[in-house]
């Protein structure tokens, strides 16, 4: 990089105090979810950047100062009422972040070239800055770019020479890396693009500052030390792992299928039944394993801080009420994960209902269909109760908030009126801190508006059937939409399904085949033959939700509209509405691509 451009970055140093508060800060409200660093080489670092003014030029310490100048701008951004009046105190300019980001970014290219560990760490957070800021578009290549220097880095490898420090830094980042990966993938349906059979990296060690206690060399080997604030690291990642094995199975989501198969490959409803059944069952031992300190049933209605402004004013916490504090907020995240994987193992399920011999719909507990309704029923409602918990509040202030509100927007697509009227509460708590929150408490609040109108006609009959009622509610939505402007292209056909990842085809079980089923619940199992046809219900159910989103897809703008441009955004996201690819499993199309309907049978 040349001088010049170096001594800029240098120039958007803050002073040291100012410094230390949004080190302080990213420590206190990042650092418990991403945990790409390890803190203590971190902070032992970073105030050489102010003490040593030598070498600064080389492009170890330009990577590093990309590094830190991305914490500072994170900080500011999660600084509360309290550490913003510091901030002003001191003068600070209140675009610094801004500022920053767009440094950052400008010379993104050239951080990349140095193929460093704090080339990956840059791109990382830089890329979760926009994922958990309502820029996904954004911040899938940029994280790509981060695992494509990590692997060039061995970073997905073990390590056998280095010393403790550097090897737990390196998993870090790796694991954190691995974590964007899959949620990308199971938030947005982008293509997953780490192949696990390439990787054979330890999984974090939760006592990596206890030497006596030997780390764990794989997931399946128990964990022989109590818990730390470094364990939820460690389950999350397993949990991605699953997941991972999960989108690959059950959706063909990544780079490669699974034993190296066709991603096109057909397979009938037996085998989608078995794994389902299967990764229910890996979801259920992985939630078995959580130690007591994270598990959300147990400390829900348990708060270490009365209020947000209370956390706030505690700079550089530490001691057990803190560390009581993040197990908290852990558990929230790691239930929402998990609730959220159980819906998405579910999913190809849900479109069909299983008919007996005469032809009547079929509701037994041993119908697998019923079952995965029930499922996600029960993860949609797990997930809204958290409107009770006085944690939302807490977790709304840090880095979290986005990565709750996306997943209690999936969620609120899959959940009765109770349990999404608490959702809808969630996303309004949420909205204040999330774009993501005001984006999907929005789409919520449409889909509820569209059920009741639909069930009301239906109540009232004032129509007929119920399509006559969804047709007129498309009507006075797209007037609303287009209201002013003359010139409108005609919108999709399915908005939820525009960016959809296609699906493989389930080839439907003749009459004559018979199936045993495992229970995904544990029950057990049961020979019988298994017909099916789609439900109506559900295939209803989602029209209302693609309806929904119809008010947000992309509209065309003339050449005199402008768009207001995010400076923390780049590019400008033009290209539609990024909640639209948050909704992708439950498109219409993949009902089709899940198996044929009941006339074929």
């Amino acid at each position: 990089m040349p001088f010049l451009e170096l001594r800029y970055l240098l120039t958007l140093l803050p002073r040291f105090e100012v410094a230390r508060l949004l080190v302080d800060t990213y420590f206190d409200r990042v650092h418990w979810f991403m945990l790409i660093f390890y803190q203590d080489e971190f902070r032992q670092r970073w105030p050489k950047l102010y003490h040593n003014s030598t070498g600064r030029g080389t492009p170890h310490r330009l990577g590093f100062i990309s590094t830190f100048l991305t914490v500072i701008a994170i900080g500011i951004q999660y600084c509360g009422s309290h550490r913003r009046q510091l901030l002003a105190q001191h003068g600070v300019d209140i675009n610094l972040k801004d500022r920053i980001l767009s440094a950052v970014r400008a010379r993104l290219l050239d951080i990349m070239s140095l193929g460093s560990l704090e080339a990956v760490q840059t791109c990382v957070l830089l890329g979760t800055f926009y994922l958990y800021h309502g820029a996904p578009r954004l911040a899938w290549p940029v994280c790509g770019c981060g695992l494509r220097i990590a692997q060039a880095l061995h970073l997905h490898r073990r390590l056998q020479s280095a010393d403790r420090t550097q090897n737990e830094t390196r998993k870090r980042c790796w694991w954190a890396i691995y974590g964007i990966e899959t949620f990308s993938a199971v938030s947005y349906g982008y293509p997953h693009s780490i192949r696990d059979g390439d990787c054979d990296v330890e999984p974090l060690d939760p006592s990596a500052k206890l030497e006596v206690i030997q780390s764990p060399h794989s997931f399946d080997e128990p964990l022989a030390c109590e818990t730390t604030l470094l364990s939820y690291k460690y389950f999350m990642s397993k949990l991605s792992v699953i997941t991972t094995a999960m989108l690959g199975e059950l959706y063909r989501v990544g780079s490669y299928a699974p034993d190296g198969k066709h991603s096109q490959e057909t397979l009938d409803m037996h085998t989608i039944i078995e794994k389902v059944a299967e990764f229910n069952s890996r979801l259920h031992q992985w939630e078995a394993e959580i130690p007591h300190e994270l598990q959300w049933g147990h400390i829900s209605q348990r708060v270490s801080y009365p209020s947000a402004d209370e956390v706030d004013r505690d700079i550089g916490a530490s001691g057990p009420r803190f560390e009581n504090h993040i197990y908290q907020l852990q558990a929230l995240a790691l239930m929402l994960a998990f609730q959220n994987a159980r819906i998405l193992t579910h999913r190809p399920l849900l479109s069909y209902k299983m008919i007996d011999r005469e032809g009547s719909a079929h509701s037994s507990p041993a119908n697998p269909f019923h079952l995965s309704l029930e499922t996600c029923r029960d993860a949609a409602l797990s997930m809204s109760g958290i409107l009770s918990s006085p944690l939302l509040e807490l977790v709304s202030e840090t880095y979290a908030a986005s990565f709750v509100s996306i997943h209690t927007f999936t969620a609120g697509s899959a959940e009765t009126m109770s349990g999404l009227r608490r959702l809808m509460g969630i996303q309004e708590k949420l909205k204040m801190h999330s774009i993501v929150a005001e984006q999907g408490l929005s789409i919520l609040r449409r889909l509820t508006k569209i059920a009741m109108e639909t069930e009301l006609n239906m109540i009232l009959e004032l129509s007929g059937t119920a399509e006559p009622a969804r047709s007129n509610t498309t009507a006075n939505a797209s007037s609303d939409l287009h209201r002013g402007s003359k010139n409108s292209s005609a919108a999709p056909e399915s908005y939820a399904t525009a960016f959809r990842p296609r699906l493989f085809s389930i080839t439907p079980m003749r009459e004559t085949e018979t199936s045993e089923y495992v229970d995904p619940d544990g029950l057990s199992p049961s020979v019988g033959s298994l017909q099916y046809m789609n439900d109506p219900a559900l295939s209803a159910a989602l029209q209302d939700f693609d309806e929904a989103l119809s008010f947000y897809a992309p509209q065309p703008q003339s050449q005199s509209e402008t768009s207001p441009i995010n400076p923390s955004l780049w590019p400008p996201a033009t290209d539609g509405f990024p909640i639209l690819e948050q909704t992708w499993i439950w498109g219409l199309d993949n009902t089709s691509l899940f198996g044929q309907d009941d006339s074929e049978l």
